[in-house]
């Protein structure tokens, strides 16, 4: 992952959030390996995005449609009338 580099020094600022949230936004920091303060700072600079889950629930679900469609379209297809067949209906 790039780094941006600033040439601007650092100031302390104060936000107010939960005590889970801050947990959960330093466990988030730690899974990445990094600092509370360079996830807000990846974040600000457009490095690292966040996204809602529900949207990225659609996403999932897009790209597992466009799978699907690549494996017909690789594929082919399975009448309904083999299926019952190979089922014994």
């Amino acid at each position: 992952m790039s780094q941006k580099i600033s040439t601007t020094f650092k100031n302390r600022h104060v936000i107010t959030i939960t005590d889970e949230a801050w947990n959960e936004v330093q466990s988030v920091a730690k899974k990445l390996g990094i600092s509370v303060s360079e996830l807000l700072e990846k974040i600000g600079y457009g490095e690292l995005v966040v996204i809602d889950s529900e949207e990225l629930e659609d996403l999932v679900d897009t790209i597992d449609g466009l799978e699907g469609l690549l494996d017909v379209k690789e594929n082919g297809t399975v009448s309904w009338e083999r299926v019952k067949a190979e089922l014994g209906a």
